[in-house]
């Protein structure tokens, strides 16, 4: 049996979603392709665990990571969402989640892979983990970090993430291999553009700068442009509603199929080299035959059922 592959979309500055996109990758992996997947909230501010309990009209959650943490055993925070999404929420005890690993683990290397311990022990019951993380790069975050097998750069499409992206590459990841060696098994998959304003050339112009730094083929060829629909998941929980939702999840089927080819090279190459996705469900802005064809229809009935 195969364990599920880690995955973090991360980057140092604040506000570029990245919540949002682990949050619609997770919809996208278990409602449409059918994927077992366990969505992790690390981040105390709780964004993913709003999005997510919203989406799906949960009330109570009985116990935090913090807790499972303490506990020693993630199994015990797991909600189920749908049949394939389950959820492990964050609170804002995770703020004493420093303290707990300090008081409790002699050396830095046991504190920095007291997570990854206990995430081996849930891996073999999913497709795919997806872990969100606050923008900041401390014990606990380092704990998320070494624990996951891909890494997705989210960048705006401003100077300020661009650079946060080389610093969380050059910098900070490869301080954690540098320090750790061959217990860091994870691999930046891609830089993942978040393309703000389409018509402004400064905007065109980072995402040439990125492909210029890291090579096209390190870069996702699907580009999440600036959605009003979007913006509204994460106040009123993801919807199935009409054809604006179904254009959001095109192009998160896409971000997904991209991010499953390119896992599938590393795993069969050790690399990405002259590479480059073609999109299926969502081209020029607009629907293809496949985007069209999405149906979450059982989704939908249940949450109408719920609202009404």
């Amino acid at each position: 049996m195969k364990k599920g592959h880690v995955i973090i979309n991360a980057q140092q500055k604040g506000g570029v979603g990245k919540t949002t996109d682990s949050c619609m990758e997770s919809l996208v992996a278990s409602l449409v392709f059918n994927k077992k997947v366990l969505f992790i909230d690390t981040d105390l501010q709780g964004n993913g665990t709003t999005f997510l309990a919203k989406s799906f009209k949960i009330e109570e959650m009985q116990k935090t990571l913090m807790k499972c943490l303490e506990d020693g055993n993630l199994s015990n925070g797991i909600i189920k969402l749908h049949e394939n999404l389950d959820m492990i929420p964050c609170g804002y005890d995770m703020r004493k989640y420093t303290d707990f690993l300090i008081e409790n683990f002699k050396t830095t290397e046991d504190r920095t892979f007291y997570f990854a311990k206990l995430l081996d022990k849930i891996k073999y019951d999913y497709d795919y983990i997806f872990i969100d993380i606050p923008p900041s790069t401390d014990l606990k975050v380092d704990n998320a970090m070494v624990a996951s097998d891909f890494v997705i750069v989210v960048q705006e499409t401003q100077q300020f993430s661009y650079e946060g992206s080389q610093r969380l590459i050059f910098d900070y990841l490869q301080t954690l291999v540098d320090d750790f060696g061959h217990l860091v098994k994870m691999n930046v998959v891609g830089i993942l553009p978040v393309l703000l304003q389409k018509k402004r050339s400064l905007h065109n112009e980072i995402v040439k700068n990125t492909i210029e730094t890291f090579g096209e083929e390190n870069v996702f060829s699907t580009i999440i442009n600036n959605h009003a629909r979007l913006e509204w998941y994460p106040r009123i929980g993801f919807q199935f509603e009409d054809h604006h939702d179904k254009r959001m999840l095109a192009l998160f089927c896409d971000v997904f199929c991209e991010l499953e080819e390119r896992i599938h090279l590393f795993e069969t190459k050790g690399d990405i080299v002259d590479y480059k996705y073609t999109p299926k469900y969502f081209v020029d802005n607009k629907l293809t035959k496949l985007g069209k064809g999405i149906d979450i229809g059982e989704f939908n009935k249940e949450t109408t059922t719920q609202r009404s």
